[in-house]
């Protein structure tokens, strides 16, 4: 084997844990936050199959980002904090792949915050009836590594959804509405089942 194919393995297999440790540490915040609720966050729950209840999104996700306690606040688009990534008609253009055609995955419009594993958790920021500004979307991005690179779809950086399938459990679930993935780069659930 050359050197820059080991190389190139070897990158792919620091990636791949670098998600896992994102991954489970983004369990660990939700598995906690709910616990010391004493109940799960009414966030995005399947009910009876017809729809989800998000009326405690706005509260879960700040609980969420209290339990990285030393991560930094990026605004949307401000590339001095975080990185420029690519959109979804730039990766099918150069040959990737998408799960739902109707996913916009909008990254450069959501807020990030620098967490202290190294990576960056971007979530949307709505206005509600007040006009404040309220964390309650079901899609949310992970960045494993935040700038250092190579910030592309399928290899650092993730498009992920909550989902519960009852009132009692709490699951972060993967990618079951949305996915990009850049040309030779990898599903979660593949980086999940290795």
């Amino acid at each position: 084997m050359t050197l820059p194919s080991l190389t190139g393995k070897y990158q792919q297999k620091v990636l791949e844990s670098q998600f896992k440790k994102a991954y489970a540490n983004i369990q660990t915040a939700i598995n906690k936050v709910n616990s010391e609720n004493g109940a799960p966050y009414e966030c995005y729950t399947l009910v009876n199959g017809d729809g989800y209840s998000f009326a405690q999104c706005d509260i879960f996700w700040p609980k969420v980002l209290e339990e990285y306690k030393s991560s930094k606040f990026c605004e949307s688009y401000d590339y001095s904090c975080r990185p420029h990534y690519k959109t979804k008609g730039e990766v099918l253009s150069a040959g990737g792949t998408i799960k739902n055609q109707s996913c916009s995955h909008p990254i450069g419009s959501m807020q990030g915050y620098n967490l202290n594993d190294g990576s960056t958790l971007y979530l949307y920021k709505n206005p509600d009836e007040k006009g404040f500004n309220t964390h309650t979307s079901l899609y949310f991005g992970i960045d494993v590594n935040g700038k250092k690179g190579p910030n592309k779809w399928g290899y650092d950086l993730f498009y992920l959804n909550l989902y519960k399938r009852n009132e009692k459990s709490a699951v972060l679930g993967l990618t079951a509405v949305c996915e990009l993935i850049e040309k030779g780069g990898q599903s979660a659930e593949e980086i999940m089942l290795k």
